[in-house]
Parts: C-alpha cells; structure tokens; sequence
C-alpha cells in the first residue's frame, strides 16, 4: 500500500518542484535593478543611440548587460518575464512593425537557451541592434 499512495502523489510532487524551479529562475531575474530609483535619461539615450558595432557579448559585464535590460525595463519595452512590447512604437510609426518584427522573432530564437535574464534581454537587444546597424 505504501508504494501505491507514493505513486499517487508523484504528479503533484512533480508539479510542485515545476513551479519551484520557474520561481527559483526568475526570482533574481524579475527585476535585475530592484535598486534603481530611476534611470538617467540622458545617460540611457547615450547607451542606446551610440550602440558599438560587432559587440563581442562574452566581453560585456554582467553589471552592464543588467543596466540596459533595465533601460529597456524603464521605457517598457521589456517586462520582468522578458516579453518585449514594442506596441506603442508601431502604432506611432516609429518603427516599422514589418520589418522589424520578423529580426526580433530570428533574435530571441537565437538567443533563447540563454538562461540568464539579463544575459538574454541584452543579447536579443544587440542582435536587433546589430541587424539594424546593418542595414
């Protein structure tokens, strides 16, 4: 009997250490500048406009990649789950929701084994940087 009521709790327990582990990811990844009191505007226009071509991303500090994630958590481009809205931006014209769309889809499916959240957010933004330096 015992071995029985063990099995019956198994999908539970499963589920339990499921939840745990997303929690357990995101809780230091939810707000990487719990902190931050505000963002600099002048200093976050500067680190977002004067973008370097070719960035080595191993060469980048963890401190920095966390600094622009929150940048783009600051201006709502990004929420705490990673989800980027650029809504407001298409709907305005500011940026072409066409051809944009399809460089942001290829870059978070390329940087999407990133488990780091700071690593990944900074990762995606440079790629869609990159590719719009490009052209």
């Amino acid at each position: 009997m015992p071995g029985k009521m063990s099995l019956r709790f198994l999908p539970h327990l499963a589920c339990i250490i499921f939840i745990l582990e997303i929690q357990f990811r995101n809780s230091e990844c939810n707000d990487p500048c719990p902190h931050n009191e505000g963002i600099d505007e002048d200093i976050a226009e500067a680190i977002l406009s004067d973008w370097p071509a070719n960035v080595d991303l191993t060469s980048v500090k963890r401190s920095h990649k966390c600094y622009v994630t929150c940048i783009l958590q600051y201006y709502n481009i990004v929420s705490t789950s990673g989800e980027i809205f650029l809504d407001k931006y298409y709907d305005t014209g500011v940026i072409d929701e066409f051809a944009v769309a399809p460089k942001i889809n290829r870059c978070r499916y390329e940087f999407r084994m990133e488990t780091d959240y700071c690593s990944r957010i900074f990762a995606i933004f440079n790629c869609l940087r990159q590719e719009i330096l490009a052209n």
